[in-house]
């Protein structure tokens, strides 16, 4: 079985749709979706409560005392018995129409499998020339510092051949899960797929300040751990 993990945070406005969206390119008997929201405050489960009353393969776990887009994905994981895996956002930044390809990067035996907005045929619509640049400057400092074998470790649309890379391949709770499963296994067999990246139409942004410290702080505990080694 194949299974899509979705952390959610108040995505009202975009769950359902989203969900449908995944079911129509995957077959809704041919996967499972596996969402796990951070005690919304909106209608985000209410929403995904009804729809389990029509998707037998769709389930939902709310955290009501955890946060933190790393913990969620651990948590989805963790209730995933063995199978492929792909995580990606709520807000259609990663559109479903790139999951079949992910899928069948990871039942060729690939590890993890990058949905990438930076490898050839890949592209971002809808960010800001500073954000883009930030963006690279991220990427080229961890393939620099760390030798990753992806175009965009800094992605958050990411497929697993097994869900214990996400269960104990790394260990923070920020958004950056991706860099630090590569990081501690560089021996993981990694595949690109190109992907055009929307910034959100609908709902806010999770990113701020703290997004910026976060990544610093997972460089500095990646570099300690790797010296440690």
């Amino acid at each position: 079985m194949r299974t899509v993990i979705i952390p959610t945070l108040n995505e009202e406005e975009n769950i359902e749709p989203l969900v449908r969206s995944i079911f129509h390119f995957l077959g809704k008997d041919e996967c499972s979706i596996i969402i796990v929201d951070d005690n919304s405050d909106d209608n985000t489960h209410k929403i995904v409560e009804q729809l389990i009353d029509e998707y037998v393969n769709l389930s939902i776990i709310i955290r009501y005392h955890e946060r933190g887009l790393g913990g969620a994905v651990r948590e989805g994981a963790s209730q995933v018995p063995e199978g492929p895996i792909v995580v990606m956002d709520a807000d259609f930044s990663h559109h479903p129409r790139y999951l079949p390809k992910m899928f069948e990067k990871l039942e060729e035996g690939y590890d993890v499998v990058v949905g990438s907005r930076h490898t050839s045929g890949g592209r971002i619509i809808g960010w800001t020339g500073r954000r883009i640049a930030m963006s690279m400057i991220a990427i080229r400092l961890v393939t620099l510092l760390f030798r990753v074998k992806t175009t965009d470790p800094m992605s958050g649309l990411v497929g697993c051949k097994s869900p214990k890379y996400l269960v104990t391949g790394f260990q923070g709770s920020g958004f950056k899960f991706l860099l630090e499963v590569l990081v501690r296994d560089p021996a993981l067999k990694v595949a690109d797929v190109p992907i055009t990246f929307r910034d959100r139409v609908r709902g806010s942004s999770k990113l701020g300040s703290e997004t910026i410290l976060q990544f610093l702080n997972l460089i500095v505990n990646l570099l300690f751990a790797r010296k440690g080694k």
